[in-house]
């Protein structure tokens, strides 16, 4: 969500990609749009980590500048088990406060954006991959504009943006892990 919900309710072209779909990219990432929504994008990947490490390590959110190179600085403003209130700076100073609401028995982590006209909500969900020590991860990520800015940015534009994203960050954690010692 990040910088690119600023572009998205200024209702702007929306921020570059930050991984464009090349040839050397991870053969193992799927970004598709979800079959009952046709607000939510999803996608999946296999990571070379254990689940719950990869949860332990997402569900740390001062790590996210190592994982995620558009977040440069965190403030946790509260926390309390699974729930967190917590703002990622990025490009540009933008702040994002995001509202965590993770699953830990489940290892999902689950957080909406709290400001802003935008409707969006994000959902990272770490299972057991094929193989031992690996995970798959499942990401969806729900985006809807209210308001005037919605007259002026269609759905087309909003979806490309949300498969972008979606694509992007499972790119991250690709590489983030794929270097984890």
């Amino acid at each position: 969500m990040r910088a690119w919900l600023v572009a998205l309710t200024a209702c702007v072209s929306g921020p570059p990609a930050r991984h464009p779909h090349e040839a050397s990219a991870p053969p193992d990432i799927r970004v598709f749009q979800s079959a009952k929504d046709a607000r939510i994008t999803e996608g999946d990947a296999t990571l070379p980590i254990a689940p719950d490490a990869a949860f332990a390590e997402l569900a740390d959110y001062t790590r996210w500048p190592s994982i995620f190179p558009d977040i440069y600085t965190v403030n946790v403003t509260a926390q309390t088990g699974d729930d967190a209130r917590v703002t990622f700076i990025g490009p540009e100073d933008h702040h994002d406060n995001l509202h965590f609401h993770n699953r830990s028995t489940e290892h999902v982590i689950w957080f909406e954006d709290t400001g802003g006209t935008s409707t969006v909500w994000a959902e990272i969900a770490l299972m057991p991959g094929r193989v031992s020590g690996t995970t798959h991860v499942h990401s969806r990520l729900y985006a809807e504009v209210n308001g005037v800015a919605g007259i002026f940015v269609s759905d087309d534009r909003v979806r490309k943006m949300r498969e972008q994203r979606v694509y992007d960050d499972l790119y991250d954690l690709h590489v983030h892990f794929r270097k984890a010692p």
